[in-house]
């Protein structure tokens, strides 16, 4: 090796465009016939290896990984006019240790699964024919990357290029100090033999001019610098890409065409910030992972399409390429629509989830071949802007070695490295500083680590967050309970990056992250993380268009005002690179409308925004804006003088009231209202004689187990404007009252008061190790009342983070959700047939034998800050109505009719053996489960219906069950354990009741058994055989119950961390009172 160098520069082929008269010199191999064989014999390349070893299969496809060396083959013919010509395999990625076989020769070998490489076979095919490829494939997910396992999960190509081929194309561009003229280096290399190279550039208008003619020797290292007057600029707001074209010519004849598309762009550092072609530079961005429901690793091209076009829509300019190289088609198009790229090589998690290999020399190779690769494949292409040498490790000499080779190989670009508060001061270090789940209310230019505990002395240093503000994952309780924790988190980003854009010294941000990593072919069941603002079926999620907004490089402040005869909005512009002349807005507003170009702001400037049209109270501003390339950035709607609905007076007179067999009975203008003397509760409520309410009122506190409801008075009285009840108890030692006030109309005042708190309101609580925290408070408090459940409409108005929403979105200012989807997808590994908010079945959050009954996201997501919500029959049948000043909010939660419960204590379940009585609290029913650890002691449930679920515990002593039903097996290693300090865990670490354990759906309507066998063995992770039971639900027609309209008066999510924001926590103690306003009824419209 050449001492100068740091490591030799690998060859990576530009594929050809043309070879001699051959018009398709590349031909893929992904539709050839594929076998796998995944416990191959020796010498399984030959010819002669036992067919019934191999079952056919797809590439690309991600395999399970495997503790051993597993094989691939496949036959081709070599194309008519290829003989005589040289011959290569290229592979894009294979993942991770691979030897390569042809005809029983060995042709050669790599490691690395994520980059693309080379494998020249012409002395095996050189002549035609037919042929047999075999691939020898280990996976080495503990070296120094674990996502290195999964086989062919990337193209395979087969190329044919003359005797003398362009062995090396690549372009670096540098500007003048006024960054209008450029020079253009080129770097080429000719292998086989000597030739002339004629270059050419073309321009995004089509004119090509001829840059000059090099006569090169074979193996030359060539360079050359050519003048470019003022090229057309490339940016990710003007994504101008010229075309570098290389032809190879031998006696007078071109023998290869070669083409790379290059983008004139120059990226410098000074100090703490980072300026491209002169301009400042925020990136707004995300992280990226490759993943299909199905696939695994392997996406398609139109599938990668599918993530950049979405992606861009949502004003995302920057993607981190989390934690491995992409496929080389996914920068090609972020240099077409214009996406910044950190390019990230595949290290991580070095000293965590695997080994220290920092400063391994054995693992120099793997480090450094790897990332020679990258930079050889990758350093043309104008949206890389950053090599990231390693995810989340301890950093080391062959890191270092890595950024070395980068700032030797390509100086013109970037490094970056986490975690930088490893990296001594006297290294050569990385040239930005990555920071990953700062809090959102924390200094975002500060050296720290990802915790906030070590801190590097203050110097400039761009700070990049390149993993931040993470989409809800961990949560799971938060998300089971409420999927409106996904239109919260809108809070997080806005508030996040607002604090960025103005902070010097930051270079931007990456959520983490784009698309959920859930794989039906991971080995872990339906396990996964559902952490992205996509779903693994590219459905928008809400998250989606809370990027999209707090993204947007247009920033409106405030209302539309009046100036003379036009409306005024303060405007600034978040751009990087664009004037707001440069962008066309679309107006309407009072049946006018209109198009014009925005003011004349340089990005980072503030002004006014003039719309040629008068103010006038009553009309509605609506907004478009679109960027010099077509981008849709911004939509605002702004509505003129329009007044916030208020609150009902409750004085309408009195309505009447009279003592029935049953209770109380009150009656007013087209309503009455049912009380039992009994509990003090309302037992039925009517509108136009349309049962509307069932139940209530109720105490809702989210996170401290009630016990039930115990009366202790019930008083009432008729007033002049109203009828006035009175109601008291108890649930345990919390003692409550409320005091309702109803008047004629049929509108509702509920005062209810915590009299007696003893219990403290729920700590703050690290969740384990690490970023997740339960920040304390209770997540909900507020009452709920019970309406029918053939009520299948919540529709409502409200009050949201921003002044406008797609229809798809749970968030939305206004709309009705339906409880039931009847297109919604119950197949985890089929693609779904309607949007991510119309589904009703999750197997990531509540496991894979999940019956749905929760409702449609849609409706059973809390609509936070309402003026009115409705649960009624229909959106235009009798309701009752829920009023609010934009203060309290509403979810919907589906109950099971009590006829289909069956208890534990049911005649028709049998236990049999040693079951023990364990207390557990009102988390379970009743207050108690069944326990059991001995081998062989069995629960049988006999029931009447289409199906049965199974609800119990998780628990850190919990064990593993076995579970017939009509004494057929369905499930024999069924665990009921978690894992100590494990992501996503209940408050107290160990234990996660009230859970849905397993379910038989789908059974011929009739009688039924469920068995459930205790198999007196530890679950893994766990610290128990133990197997639980609380109860168990029947399916069959007529089985859901009424339905629970909550009405929160506060509401947090506690258990978000992360760096995400949450509310200070909220705290119940003796005293606490609230208001709540309903109507039995539709409330008419002003």
């Amino acid at each position: 090796m050449d001492e100068k160098r740091i490591w030799p520069r690998p060859q990576i082929i530009p594929l050809p465009r043309r070879t001699m008269d051959i018009e398709t010199p590349v031909r893929s191999l992904n539709d050839a016939a594929w076998k796998i064989c995944r416990n191959p014999g020796g010498e399984f390349w030959r010819e002669e290896a036992e067919d019934d070893l191999w079952e056919d299969t797809v590439i690309p496809m991600q395999q399970r990984a495997s503790d051993k060396e597993y094989a691939y083959s496949c036959e081709w013919e070599i194309p008519d006019g290829w003989a005589g010509k040289r011959i290569f395999l290229r592979f894009d990625g294979v993942n991770c240790q691979t030897r390569v076989f042809v005809d029983g020769n060995p042709a050669g070998e790599h490691y690395g699964g994520f980059v693309s490489w080379d494998c020249e076979i012409t002395q095996f095919t050189g002549s035609g024919g037919r042929h047999r490829l075999v691939l020898g494939v280990t996976d080495d997910p503990g070296g120094i990357c674990p996502f290195h396992f999964g086989g062919i999960i990337r193209d395979v190509s087969l190329a044919v290029l003359p005797r003398t081929y362009l062995g090396r194309l690549h372009g670096d561009v540098s500007f003048d100090e006024a960054f209008v003229n450029a020079n253009l280096t080129v770097y080429a290399t000719l292998q086989g033999g000597s030739g002339l190279l004629s270059l050419s550039l073309c321009a995004p208008g089509g004119k090509e001019f001829l840059l000059g003619e090099e006569e090169l020797e074979e193996g030359q290292d060539f360079s050359a610098v050519y003048e470019i007057k003022a090229p057309v600029k490339w940016d990710s707001e003007h994504p101008n890409l010229y075309t570098l074209t290389a032809r190879v010519m031998q006696e007078g004849n071109c023998t290869e065409i070669t083409s790379r598309r290059i983008g004139f762009r120059q990226i410098k550092r000074e100090g703490s910030q980072v300026w491209l072609n002169g301009d400042l530079l925020k990136l707004r961005g995300i992280n990226r992972h490759d993943i299909h429901p199905v696939t695994g690793r392997a996406v398609t091209h139109e599938l990668v399409e599918k993530d950049v076009r979405l992606f861009k829509e949502a004003n995302i300019n920057f993607i981190r390429t989390s934690h491995y190289p992409p496929r080389p088609d996914f920068l090609d198009l972020c240099d077409e629509y214009g996406i910044y790229v950190e390019d990230e090589t595949a290290v991580a998690f070095l000293g965590q989830e695997i080994d220290c290999r920092e400063n391994d020399p054995e693992f120099t190779p793997k480090f450094m071949n790897q990332f020679a690769e990258l930079l050889e494949r990758d350093r043309s292409h104008p949206s890389v802007i950053l090599w990231s040498l390693a995810n989340e490790s301890f950093w080391g000499r062959n890191l270092a070695m890595e950024n070395a080779y980068a700032h030797q190989e390509d100086p013109g670009r970037l490094t970056i490295f986490s975690y930088p508060i490893t990296q001594r001061e006297e290294d050569d270090r990385a040239d930005v500083w990555s920071m990953h789940y700062a809090a959102w209310e924390q200094d975002p230019a500060a050296l720290v680590d990802s915790f906030d505990r070590s801190c590097h002395e203050p110097v400039p240093w761009p700070v990049l967050h390149d993993e931040s503000t993470h989409i809800p994952c961990y949560d799971r309780a938060d998300q089971r309970r409420d999927p409106g924790v996904r239109d919260f988190w809108g809070e997080t980003i806005r508030r996040f990056w607002d604090k960025l854009w103005y902070a010097p010294g930051v270079l931007g941000c990456a959520i983490w992250a784009g698309v959920d990593e859930v794989w039906q072919g991971s080995g872990q069941g339906h396990r996964g993380a559902p952490w992205g603002i996509l779903d693994g079926w590219r459905r928008k999620k809400p998250e989606f268009w809370h990027v999209r907004k707090a993204y947007s490089p247009i920033r409106l402040e405030g209302d539309a005002k009046p100036c003379g005869d036009v409306l005024c909005l303060s405007i600034e512009n978040r751009f990087n690179h664009t004037n707001l002349q440069e962008v066309d807005v679309t107006w309407r507003c009072g049946g006018k409308g209109g198009s014009m170009k925005g003011p004349d702001l340089d990005p980072g400037e503030k002004g006014s925004l003039l719309i040629p049209v008068p103010y006038k109270k009553g009309d509605t501003l609506t907004l478009a804006f679109t960027d010099p390339f077509g981008n849709r950035v911004e939509d605002a709607c702004r509505p003129l003088g329009i007044p916030v609905p208020g609150l009902p007076a409750c004085c309408a007179g009195a309505p009447s009231l009279r003592e029935g067999e049953n209770g109380l009975i009150l009656e007013g203008d087209g309503f009455r209202l049912h009380f039992s003397t009994e509990t003090g509760l309302i037992t039925a409520g009517y509108a136009e004689k349309e049962l509307v309410l069932t139940g209530g009122p109720y105490l809702h506190l989210t996170g401290l187990a009630l016990a039930p409801w115990e009366p202790e008075s019930f008083r009432w009285e008729t007033r002049q404007d109203c009828a006035a009840v009175a109601i008291a108890g108890s649930y345990g030692k919390v003692r409550v009252r409320f005091d309702l006030r109803i008047d004629r109309a049929g509108y509702m005042e509920t005062l209810y008061e915590v009299s007696d708190m003893p219990y403290a309101s729920p700590r703050r609580l690290a969740m384990r190790v690490g970023d997740d925290t339960d920040s304390g408070g209770y997540e909900e408090v507020g009452i709920r009342f019970l309406v029918p459940g053939e009520m299948d409409t919540l529709s409502w108005n409200r009050k949201g983070l921003w002044d406008t929403y797609p229809d798809w979105h749970i968030g939305r200012l206004q709309g009705s959700a339906v409880k039931h989807n009847p297109r919604a997808c119950t197949v985890p590994d089929a693609a779904p047939g309607g949007d991510w908010q119309l589904e009703e079945r999750d197997p990531v959050l509540f496991g894979p034998c999940d019956t749905g009954r929760r409702g449609t996201r849609d409706f059973s997501a809390m609509k936070s800050h309402i003026y009115r919500a409705s649960m009624g029959y229909g959106k235009s049948g009798q309701a009752f109505t829920v009023l609010s000043d934009g203060t309290d909010s509403v979810r919907a939660r589906l109950t099971h009719q009590a006829d289909y419960v069956i208890k534990r204590e049911d005649p028709r379940v049998t236990f049999c053996g040693s079951w023990q009585l364990q207390r557990t609290g009102y988390p379970s029913m009743d207050g108690a489960e069944l326990w059991s650890g001995r081998k062989g002691d069995t629960c049988t449930c006999r029931f009447s219906g289409t199906g049965c679920a199974w609800i119990a515990s998780y628990d850190i002593l919990g064990g593993m069950a076995e579970v017939m039903v009509d004494g057929r097996r369905m499930e024999d290693s069924l665990s009921l354990g978690v894992r100590l300090l494990t992501p996503g865990m209940a408050r107290g670490y160990e234990w996660d009741p009230g859970r849905l354990v397993y379910a038989a759906e789908g059974l011929p309507d009739g009688e039924h058994t469920l068995t459930i066998t205790v198999k007196g063995e530890r679950a893994p992770g766990s610290m128990g055989a133990y197997v639980f039971v609380d109860h168990f639900l029947v399916f069959g027609e007529g089985d859901y119950g009424d339905t629970q309209l909550i009405i929160d008066s506060e509401f947090n999510y506690p258990e978000l961390s992360w760096g995400c924001y949450t509310k200070p926590p909220v705290r119940v103690s003796s005293g606490y009172s609230r208001r709540v306003y309903t109507k039995l009824g539709r409330e008419e419209e002003s």
